[in-house]
């Protein structure tokens, strides 16, 4: 099945949010877990547990579309003509 290039434009649209998303919630959870880590070493010490850590941005509308021109220029990669070499 052929696609239309509004439909392929779609795509790298849905493709560029599925892993801006992905890789939010994965620095989401990554910070989640260290700082409950931390905050469980700080009892056991009797320490005064660490503040909250501040999550990443959640992907913007232009955080999505530039990860989708990036995903289009290498889809889009057209080899560099090779140089003609002239014979005298």
């Amino acid at each position: 099945m052929t696609m239309t290039p509004y439909e392929i434009r779609l795509e790298l649209l849905k493709m560029a949010q599925q892993m801006l998303e992905s890789e939010y919630f994965s620095n989401k959870e990554r910070l989640t877990n260290d700082w409950h880590m931390r905050v469980e070493a700080a009892k056991h010490r009797g320490e005064v547990p660490p503040d909250h850590p501040i999550y990443p941005a959640y992907p913007s509308e232009n955080d999505i579309i530039a990860k989708a021109q990036t995903l289009n220029g290498f889809v889009s990669q057209i080899p560099a003509p090779q140089e003609k070499t002239s014979k005298k």
